[in-house]
């Protein structure tokens, strides 16, 4: 018969560094399994960040064609209207060399962004993260690059220029979604039933993000063929991970992920 485990984060094994989407849990006794296994309803809060520090913080200026500028936008989630404001004001702040100030405005029928200056004969160069992949010459210094561009929407291969009267529109449309999709990885994958996209092979599950920030995703087992080969042995802890795309994990702030795991025997 089928046998269910069901998973909570606030009960992981307590090993210092362990979080709510990296963390092992210790089961109470072993269990015997064989066959496969499923991850069941799993439920994750939408309470990422949209920019985050480290990784994706930054748009890359140079102004009136000398002054180069690594503008750090904080941290936190946003909306349209929080990052329009919360990038005008860091670009207008410490270490800029204009005379006049930046202009950052939100087109709602291209959804996207659109920056000027205020005052003639200036102008400001965004330098996207391939652009400067391409060109590393382009900045004065080695760069670890943590672009923006995949939220604000300025993207692209080339420079993007403009002055008081040439304005910039984003090549791509704003996105203020943290995740579009997220991956349970575990140590009950062995690599015969899956490759990532990063070309992993512990990924359990796939989840979705369909709802608002703050709101909780609930993704409901529907695939018939979504499971993972977990042999003929004895488990007496399980580690999972929860990552993006790229393998990264991520971070529910404080708050604690939920799924059930199914084990079925083969018949």
């Amino acid at each position: 018969m089928p046998f269910k485990l069901y998973i909570d984060s606030r009960f992981r094994q307590d090993t210092g560094n362990a979080s709510d989407t990296d963390f092992t849990i210790e089961l109470p006794h072993p269990i015997n399994v064989r066959g496969k296994a499923f991850v069941d309803t799993i439920l994750v809060p939408n309470v990422f960040f949209v920019i985050h520090s480290g990784v994706n913080d930054f748009i890359y200026v140079r102004e009136n064609g000398a002054a180069h500028r690594a503008v750090q936008i904080p941290e936190g989630q946003y909306n349209i209207v929080s990052l329009k404001d919360a990038l005008v004001i860091a670009l207008n702040g410490v270490g800029c060399t204009l005379i006049g100030q930046y202009s950052v405005v939100h087109d709602p029928v291209l959804n996207k962004l659109k920056m000027n200056l205020t005052l003639p004969n200036e102008t400001v160069d965004i330098l996207t993260k391939k652009y400067l992949q391409e060109n590393p010459a382009a900045w004065p210094n080695p760069l670890n690059i943590q672009d923006s561009g995949d939220v604000t929407g300025f993207g692209g291969s080339s420079l993007i220029s403009f002055t008081d009267v040439v304005v910039a529109t984003a090549p791509n449309v704003v996105n203020c979604q943290a995740y579009h999709q997220l991956f349970l990885r575990s140590s009950l994958g062995n690599g015969y039933d899956a490759i990532g996209p990063d070309g992993s092979s512990d990924i359990v599950r796939r989840i979705t993000c369909q709802v608002p920030q703050n709101d909780i995703c609930v993704d409901h087992f529907s695939l018939p063929h979504d499971s993972v080969t977990v042999g003929n042995r004895a488990i007496c802890s399980l580690s999972f991970r929860l990552t993006d795309v790229f393998g990264k994990t991520v971070n529910t702030h404080g708050h604690h992920i939920s799924f059930s795991i199914i084990f079925l025997e083969d018949e």
